[in-house]
Formats: structure tokens, sequence, C-alpha cells
């Protein structure tokens, strides 16, 4: 069933503004600094259609919480609910992999194509982490190339070994 309404919010650091949304089953999505209020209207159409924005403090939700408190050092692990909808079954088991990633450690996009059944299918791996529309909470920057070589982030290389220097050092940016 469409959700009628989605509830969103921002969070302005110093890395710049991330802008979440959630629908009554969870986070739906999730742009990083590096995209705009234009790039998160376009996911959030993907990904709750005709569905009408409700703005909110992001201290009110669960995603805008646990955020908050990832990006103040206050916790380690993103753990709110997602909505996983309209999402294909290979997207998801893959998004589910790499959600269990811990903290401070990486996995090749080869072992999450193992890890879901399909020993073969890296590159497509390598396409759902492109498309993830929750990063941080589906850690896809603890995802490397074979032999552990830094590559393929939406939000830049740069951006994807800031975050992986962060967790390596125990400490948010």
């Amino acid at each position: 069933m469409a959700e009628k309404t989605v509830t969103v919010w921002t969070i302005d650091h110093r890395l710049g503004t991330f802008f979440g949304a959630e629908t009554s089953r969870g986070l739906c999505a999730l742009t990083i600094p590096v995209h705009s209020g234009r790039d998160f209207a376009l996911l959030l159409d993907r990904r709750a259609p005709r569905a009408e924005p409700v703005t909110v403090a992001p201290e009110t939700t669960e995603s805008g919480r646990q955020l908050l408190a990832w990006l103040a050092g206050e916790r380690t692990s993103l753990d709110a609910p997602l909505d996983l909808s309209r999402l294909s079954e290979f997207r998801v088991a893959v998004m589910r992999a790499v959600a269990e990633i811990p903290f401070g450690q990486t996995r090749t996009y080869g072992a999450i194509a193992r890890q879901v059944g399909r020993p073969g299918a890296a590159r497509a791996v390598g396409q759902v982490m492109h498309r993830n529309p929750v990063p941080l909470f589906v850690p896809c920057h603890r995802v490397l190339g074979s032999g552990g070589s830094l590559c393929g982030f939406g939000a830049g290389l740069p951006m994807k070994q800031a975050l992986l220097e962060m967790e390596q050092g125990g400490r948010l940016l």
C-alpha cells in the first residue's frame, strides 16, 4: 500500500546537510552532504511516490536521533528500521548483508555476492550499492573492490576514504 505521508528531516552538520525520510515502516531515503536537496527530492519521489512530505525535527524520528548520535560520536551502529519496499529481492538481500558489516570492518563486493548466494555477481552488488537509498544505515562505504581496493562510492572516493578512516580510528568525523 502506498504511503500517504512521509516524514522528512534535515541535519546540518559541518560536513554539510543530511536529508532523511521515514515512512511508517522506517527510513526510506537518506542523502549525505555531497548531494543536494534536489537529489533528495528525486530520491524521495522514487522511494515514496505521491506521498505528502511532512517536515519534522530529526530528533522526533528514530533514524534522525540515531544519525545525530552517530555524528556526535555517541554510537557506532545505525540500526533504525528501514523501509526497503519497492526494492527487488536481490537488492534487499544485498542491503541486509551490507547492513551486517560491523563498524570499522570492510567486505569486498565479491564477498557480499557470495554471502547472498550469487558468487558471480560482484558487479551487480556494486550497482546495488551505487543505488543505495539509505547510505550509512546500509554502510556501502564499507564495501571494497577485490583485494581491498577503494572504488565506487556515490558520494565520491574522498568521502568513502574519510568514513573508513573515521571508523578505523574509532572516532567519528
